[in-house]
């Protein structure tokens, strides 16, 4: 055995009610500037009043994709009230102001994600502006501590739960074939898949999120967001930014459908060990299996249903082209377009 792996240091609290504890986090600091959309004033004003009169600033204007426009606004505030630590309550649209907050100004994070998205694990950070999305990585945004609550994840409707779900299971499925990969990370993504598998099997079986699927998800996407900053995404990763990005695609919807006919593309060129790992932990027919999932579960299994459009594949084959990066299969552009004319129609068969 020969391997590099590096752990990236943060806390991590799981475990329903667990936003109870955030008063006693929180205490050692001076003040606290927290951001969260509205819907979650009323859990971040409790914690303002345990904490006691003027210890915390709610900034509660979250935008997607965090327009430089909203970070110089935030800014303001924040050199205002003068924090030493930040709050980011919500799914990665709040965390991502965080980090872009953090970024200038090496303040400490304390991450209550509301969603399965994974970014309060990465050190990944991203500011949109006219002329396009910035992103970078830097241990200045890392989250220093990380609170999962399970009740705040538990009225996602259903829809969104099941793509979002799919979308950290891309993280995993990516984590497992990484060129650059170790045994602990891919041990992770495996423990993660089979713990989005249940919870999305769950879904499928009672048409809900129960309490226990919930629970399942949500552990599998702390698992997806810790391997989506310890090893490098591929192919599937670029290729929904550029069906996301370009083409204006909903993001998770995006990668529930692409993922099993990366996987497919992927598949002759990955060891037997990993194609193993692939068949232990999903079934026979692994890329199958990832499609049933999602269609049992009620996500989307094709392009053309998301509003991809035929005329747009060679475009989108290019853009990924245009910029090399490390994959386990060759990108031919021959095999990519017939990846995808398969994926707009929702066949894996062709």
């Amino acid at each position: 055995m020969n391997f590099t792996y590096t752990s990236y240091p943060n806390q991590v609290f799981f475990g329903k009610g667990k936003t109870a504890e955030l008063p006693t986090i929180l205490a050692d600091y001076k003040k606290v500037m927290a951001m969260g959309e509205e819907r979650w004033a009323s859990q971040i004003n409790s914690v303002s009043d345990t904490l006691g009169k003027d210890k915390l600033y709610y900034f509660p204007e979250i935008i997607q994709h965090v327009p430089q426009s909203l970070v110089d606004k935030a800014m303001v505030k924040l050199k205002e009230e003068k924090p030493d630590v930040l709050l980011a309550f919500g799914g990665g649209s709040a965390i991502g102001l965080a980090k872009a907050l953090a970024l200038e100004t090496k303040l400490p994070i304390v991450a209550v994600p509301t969603t399965y998205s994974g970014s309060e694990q990465t050190n990944i950070w991203g500011i949109s502006s006219e002329e396009g999305k910035t992103t970078g990585k830097s241990m200045d945004v890392m989250p220093k501590v990380v609170v999962y609550d399970s009740e705040l994840t538990s009225g996602l409707p259903l829809s969104l739960a099941v793509t979002s779900g799919m979308n950290a299971m891309a993280h995993l499925m990516e984590a497992i074939y990484a060129p650059n990969g170790n045994p602990v990370t891919r041990h992770h993504a495996l423990l993660g898949v089979e713990k989005i598998k249940s919870g999305l099997e769950e879904v499928a079986r009672e048409q809900k999120l129960t309490e226990q699927a919930n629970i399942d998800i949500q552990f599998g996407a702390y698992l997806a967001g810790k391997c989506l900053c310890e090893v490098s995404m591929s192919l599937h990763h670029k290729m929904a930014h550029v069906l996301g990005g370009s083409f204006k695609l909903e993001h998770s919807y995006v990668h529930t459908v692409l993922q099993s006919f990366v996987l497919n593309y992927q598949w002759e060129y990955l060891s037997k060990e990993i194609k193993s790992d692939f068949v232990q932990v999903l079934g026979a027919e692994p890329a199958h299996k990832l499609q049933e999932l999602s269609a049992k579960a009620g996500g989307p299994t094709d392009l053309k249903s998301i509003g991809f459009k035929k005329e747009d594949i060679d475009k989108a084959v290019d853009t990924v082209l245009a910029k090399p990066y490390e994959n386990v299969a060759p990108l031919e552009k021959s095999k990519l377009v017939e990846m995808l004319q398969h994926a707009y129609e929702g066949s894996l068969e062709g």
